[in-house]
């Protein structure tokens, strides 16, 4: 079944922002010239659609992505309005694309359609066949994750600045899709151990921002990482909205803190990031808050807001990773398990260390065996004085 997203993306407005193209030149990959028109020194801004500098055929191509017998395809006239950035550097042209928005709308469908295709998980989700194991008694359906998207934008540039005008296909095989495991009683081998953990107290929490810890947590609770897969907490916990569950509670905002939908889930992400380090897994993103919280010491929060802060993490080990999340009395627990074989002895600690009444520096170290073996720096956070609440409601 072949499905184009161009009736969605006809209703977007895309708006082109020149900052973004400097964001996105992590993308360029260098290539010899094609017999397109010269460059100006220094490069140029242009779209996708422009003749002059890209061949006026990439419009006629399309990008299909298949899986299992499936087909989705987008044609690339839908890319047509987007901002690149061209550059010539001694006879090598560069090109970024500068905004990939429809290519995560075709993503994104892709997934809703995915979410549909449940089956029961009769095999493991990891099995070395000597041991070591992990079972899950739901069902699993795939997801597409951020390894295609990385080869989409790549593979356009790359073909934009030199390439042939021609269709562009991508088998989705396993390094491209993420099982997801839905609700269902987890098991595992012993070896898989508690690698990292952290609790919080929610002890002087009104009920609604318990009940925005208990939502959040209840998202990340026996959510499996695979090897390479990076997690993004904002999106895991879901969309702070009254649909998802989530209630009116205290937020930070500007220096003060206001009734917000899904306040205190910051509580969360924080006790996330603190387990997950001392589990030794990959911090991609971290945001301390703007004032200070009362469930941490300076500089082992992390904050979270949609579209602005994100706690993002990777799993850098060989096996899964399992991210347990649950409260108990008045305590948030997150415990991070690692299968032994890859801890080989080690363990970790984030730790900070207070410069000032607002200010702390962070560090982590690695043990072996017990004995440390390294200290690095992590980095500073600094903080506002907390300014007096508009209402009462109560810290992020």
């Amino acid at each position: 079944m072949i499905c184009t997203l161009e009736r969605m993306v006809k209703t977007m407005k895309i708006r082109i922002v020149s900052a973004v193209l400097a964001a996105c030149l992590l993308f360029g990959t260098p290539l010899q010239l094609s017999a397109a028109q010269a460059l100006p020194a220094g490069g140029i801004t242009t779209t996708v659609s422009d003749g002059r500098y890209i061949d006026s055929d990439w419009m006629n191509q399309a990008l299909i992505l298949t899986c299992q017998g499936q087909s989705w395809a987008m044609g690339l006239n839908l890319l047509g309005d987007y901002p690149v950035f061209l550059s010539d550097d001694g006879g090598v042209r560069q090109c970024v694309i500068g905004d990939s928005a429809v290519i995560d709308v075709f993503l994104s469908a892709i997934n809703e359609q995915l979410k549909g295709q449940v089956f029961n998980s009769d095999t493991p989700v990891f099995d070395t066949g000597t041991g070591s194991y992990i079972y899950n008694s739901g069902q699993t359906y795939y997801q597409v994750n951020e390894n295609a998207k990385v080869w989409i934008l790549t593979t356009l540039q790359q073909q934009f600045a030199a390439g042939t005008p021609q269709t562009l296909t991508l088998e989705l095989t396993d390094g491209y899709l993420t099982p997801v495991v839905t609700e269902g009683t987890l098991t595992y081998s012993p070896d898989f151990v508690l690698a990292g953990t952290c609790t919080t107290s929610f002890s002087t929490s009104s009920s609604n921002r318990i009940n925005n810890i208990e939502v959040a947590a209840g998202h990340l609770n026996n959510l499996l990482v695979m090897p390479g897969q990076e997690i993004s907490v904002s999106d895991t916990i879901k969309p702070r909205t009254t649909a998802n569950g989530y209630k009116s509670a205290g937020a930070y905002l500007n220096g003060r803190t206001v009734p917000a939908i899904g306040g205190g889930i910051c509580q969360v992400s924080s006790t996330v990031y603190n387990a997950v380090k001392n589990a030794g897994l990959t911090v991609l993103e971290r945001h301390p808050h703007s004032m200070p919280v009362h469930y941490l010491p300076l500089g082992l929060d992390a904050a979270i807001s949609a579209g602005s802060k994100d706690l993002r993490f990777r799993n850098d080990y060989s096996a899964p990773v399992i991210l347990q999340a649950y409260t108990e009395g008045k305590n948030l627990i997150v415990n991070c398990l690692v299968w032994n074989h890859d801890l080989n002895g080690r363990t970790f600690k984030l730790w900070s260390k207070e410069t000032g009444s607002l200010s702390a520096k962070t560090y982590f170290t690695t043990y072996q065996d017990g004995v440390e073996v390294s200290t690095e720096y992590v980095g500073a956070s600094y903080y506002m004085a907390p300014k007096p609440a508009d209402s009462d409601a109560e810290d992020e």
